[in-house]
């Protein structure tokens, strides 16, 4: 489900957030992307290890499904880079709604 910024965010609120916002789709649109293609992974293997085994010539090694989980690509090495893109874009999420409840703390 997606979540966008609302009217008064958009218009009233720090210029900023809208970066906050950007990046914070773009993150969402990134892990959607690496779980379809993880669903394609397991999906290969699952078929590779049934019919494609079915086809094999006698003699062949034989594929097996995986008892794991498929794990992603150097997980820590990915952490650490977007580590610090993550960081600003928390902190910025967080000025701006600090500063949104300053301005509305009269109200």
């Amino acid at each position: 489900m997606a979540i966008g910024m609302t009217y008064e965010q958009y218009w009233y609120g720090d210029p900023l957030m809208v970066r906050a916002f950007y990046k914070a789709e773009q993150l969402r649109q990134e892990r959607m992307n690496e779980e379809a293609w993880l669903f394609g992974a397991y999906t290969y293997r699952a078929l590779d290890s049934t019919v494609g085994n079915m086809m094999r010539k006698k003699g062949a090694k034989l594929s097996e499904y995986p008892e794991n989980p498929i794990g992603l690509v150097n997980q820590e090495e990915t952490a650490d880079e977007n580590l610090e893109e993550q960081e600003e874009v928390y902190a910025l999420a967080y000025m701006t709604n600090m500063v949104m409840a300053g301005k509305n703390w009269h109200k």
